[in-house]
């Protein structure tokens, strides 16, 4: 049932040069011009229930309806319950539209419950009546809604005052002494026989009932008329309206008692005292719609067309509500430029421990990277150290042997060494060997200095996998007459057609080899060169020493061997595997390696894209 609220004049908000006051001034008169718009609406309302009771007087005397009689107390009775409904659905529907929780709101509260009391204890009379059930206003029932009325409305009346910052000391108490005489007086002043003893014959209990529902509602007319003389603020006109409706209800009580006694019953329900008691419900309504139209104008934060000094001036009065704003809106500026410098400084003091942070994070990896690199030179010392005590071992081992048999080659004439044969070709065959193992330590050394520092060339050719073979078969060959071990060697496609580095294949060859001659004295030993698909693999199979699983990630270190030291049970510069991994690696290939203690090693390289077709 609530209409949108009429349009009124919105050119006056956007014009920037205005000033704050000018603003809430203009921002005033355009409320002022709403306030107007709403009472002149409000008028016609008041009008309605005139109208509508005197279209049904009309009426009924037109259709030839006797006045009194029980089909116009019906139709009368049942205009004025129309009202009361309408008025109690406006009330309920005003107050749910009001937004937010608010003392106002809390008062308009109780004013609509104190409507639908009335409501509902009328429309309970009206079926009770029309039914048979009770003669008309006998229920007891349906007299404690109209107490719970009354009830509503006192605290209505006081929060709306709280509002309309009206100060109930103890003139209402002396207005509510004058209006009771007056109610009461009412009653009696219809009723000449009471004063003399002869009370007229129709419902005496229902006039007590009445004169002590007058004396009741004497005290929140009272109120009433206190809040219709001092209200202020915005909700001026509500708390008037819903004085003026509660100053009507007391006075048509007032008369409504005095009928049980000098109207008949049934007569009582066509009174044109409902009028005036109609009245006072539409204009209780219209004040709870009042109060609602006029808080959702006033807070209604969102429309920027009103000024936002609105709500304190409804609270405080114009002068000091726009004072309270002024103060208000200087301080929330001092305190949003504060705001912002607190901002400001709080990100350059941000920006200051963020840079900290990274130049301490900076130092941190700087200092990390220190440590990292010093503990690397100690390693790289140690390693230096360990290598240069390992080969001056390992190189005094074979050029001692060396020179121990060309010295007895070489005896003094007239000595009594004699050497046969056979002597002196073991002697050769130890010394051939012997440089062949320091050419080999020497020559692994040499090629590892070549590859750490990248100078060592790659040249891609096309060749044969039988060269491959029979380069290993010299080098078994040769390998044979110093080691115990069982050779054998597969190659089962010798006409495959190679591309690849030639040299870095013997290289891979030749450490794989020579490493499990190394650790396979008595054992066998296999070399396998086969296809796989457009990859070369290369399988170095032994049944020696194996390696236990916790050395397996550091044998492809360079001169990393599984014993240290100068007593050392294998000798070499343990670079070999290192070499195997460096060229396969360089050749875009993998190694890996299936080894256990006492068991044996494989190890396994695969050169990808390296075979062509057959020849």
């Amino acid at each position: 049932m609530s209409k949108e609220f009429p349009a009124y004049s919105v050119d006056r908000f956007v014009r920037e040069s205005e000033t704050p006051e000018e603003n809430n001034r203009l921002g005033l008169e355009d409320y002022k011009q709403l306030t107007e718009r709403l009472t002149s609406s409000e008028v016609r309302w008041l009008w309605a229930p005139m109208a509508g009771f005197a279209l049904a007087y009309i009426g009924c005397y037109l259709a030839g309806i006797k006045y009194g009689s029980e089909k116009h107390a019906s139709v009368m009775y049942l205009i004025f319950i129309a009202f009361n409904i309408i008025a109690a659905l406006i009330s309920v529907n005003s107050w749910s539209m009001i937004p937010s929780r608010s003392i106002a709101k809390d008062s308009m509260l109780m004013i609509t419950l104190s409507l639908c009391s009335a409501a509902i204890g009328n429309t309970f009379d009206t079926i009770f009546w029309l039914t048979g059930l009770s003669p008309f206003k006998q229920n007891l029932f349906t007299n404690l809604f109209f107490v719970f009325a009354i009830l509503f409305a006192l605290p209505g009346v006081y929060l709306l005052g709280r509002v309309c910052r009206v100060k109930f000391g103890k003139k209402p108490l002396i207005y509510s002494i004058g209006l009771t005489l007056v109610f009461v007086a009412i009653p009696i002043f219809m009723n000449p026989g009471l004063l003399t003893g002869q009370p007229e014959p129709y419902n005496l209990k229902e006039f007590i009932f009445g004169l002590l529902y007058a004396i009741g509602i004497g005290y929140l007319a009272a109120l009433s008329l206190h809040l219709w003389r001092y209200a202020q603020g915005r909700l001026q006109n509500s708390a008037r309206l819903i004085g003026i409706s509660l100053i009507l209800l007391s006075f048509g009580c007032a008369i409504y008692a005095g009928l049980f006694t000098s109207t008949p019953l049934s007569e009582i329900p066509s009174s044109p005292v409902h009028i005036i008691i109609a009245m006072g419900y539409i204009i209780g309504a219209i004040g709870v719609r009042r109060t609602e139209l006029t808080i959702r104008i006033i807070f209604n934060l969102k429309d920027p067309k009103l000024p936002p000094s609105l709500p304190l001036i409804e609270i405080f009065g114009p002068s000091l509500g726009l004072e309270v704003y002024q103060k208000m809106e200087s301080r929330i500026k001092d305190a949003f430029e504060e705001l912002l410098r607190a901002k400001a400084e709080t990100e350059m003091k941000q920006k200051i421990i963020s840079e900290l942070e990274t130049e301490v994070k900076l130092r941190k990896e700087t200092e990390q990277a220190l440590i990292l690199e010093k503990e690397k030179a100690e390693e790289a010392n140690k390693t230096k150290s360990q290598f240069l005590a390992m080969m001056s071992h390992e190189l005094k081992t074979p050029l001692t042997a060396i020179k121990g048999y060309g010295q007895i080659l070489h005896h003094p004439p007239g000595t009594a060494v004699s050497l046969d044969e056979s002597k002196v070709k073991e002697i050769a065959e130890q010394i051939v060997f012997n440089s062949s193992h320091l050419q080999t330590m020497i020559d692994g050394i040499l090629r590892f200095s070549q590859l750490e520092s990248g100078k060592f060339t790659y040249h891609k050719e096309e060749f044969l996998a039988n060269e491959l073979a029979e380069y290993l078969e010299a080098l078994l060959n040769q390998q044979q007459q110093f080691s115990r071990a069982k050779f054998s060697m597969e190659i089962p496609e010798r006409q495959l057609k190679l591309y690849t580095d030639k040299l870095s294949v013997q290289h891979i060859v030749v450490n794989l080899l020579m490493n499990s001659i190394k650790f396979c004295k008595d054992g066998e030993i296999s070399i396998r060169i086969a296809q796989s698909g457009k990859d070369l693999l290369i399988e170095a199979k032994d049944t020696g020493i194996g390696i236990a699983e916790s050395h397996l990630e550091k044998i492809f270190e360079a001169f990393y061997q599984v014993s240290h030291g100068h007593r050392r049970k294998y000798g070499g510069a343990g670079l070999g595997l290192s070499i195997v991994k460096k060229l396969t690696e360089e050749l875009n290939g993998k190694i890996t390696v299936e080894s256990k203690l006492n068991h044996g090693s494989r190890f396994e390289v695969l050169l990808p894209d390296v075979v062509r077709d057959k020849t």
